[in-house]
């Protein structure tokens, strides 16, 4: 059993978690993926090829939880025909106003825009 991280590490690891799980989406939504936002497996897959290879579904399914709780990232449960995937999609989540705020705020806090 891995050491267990101290809280301050626990926080800046799922403090990461939401911001990339926020630019994924906001990627999502500037190539309007048809469908409109990201499936939980499409993001984990996302996720785990670029900067969280060790994501795992129930931890981005808490980081989801967690966005859409304090309203970063809207679920939408309307299953409908996306057409570049070739089949009907489920759940998916996309980033909301204030999602894109807060990750404007972080990106701009460590520098990467301007």
């Amino acid at each position: 059993m891995p050491p267990e991280l101290p809280p301050r590490e626990v926080g800046l690891s799922n403090h990461f978690a939401l911001v990339e799980v926020l630019k994924q989406l906001n990627r999502a939504e500037a190539e309007e993926t048809g469908g409109d936002g990201l499936e939980l497996g499409e993001l984990l897959y996302l996720l785990q090829r670029g900067s969280v290879p060790t994501a795992s579904p129930e931890a981005i399914d808490r980081t989801l939880a967690t966005l859409v709780e304090n309203r970063m990232a809207a679920a939408l449960d309307d299953p409908r025909y996306a057409w570049d995937r070739g089949r009907i999609v489920g759940r998916r989540y996309a980033i909301t106003v204030e999602g894109k705020a807060f990750l404007a705020g972080q990106l701009e806090r460590s520098g990467r825009i301007g």
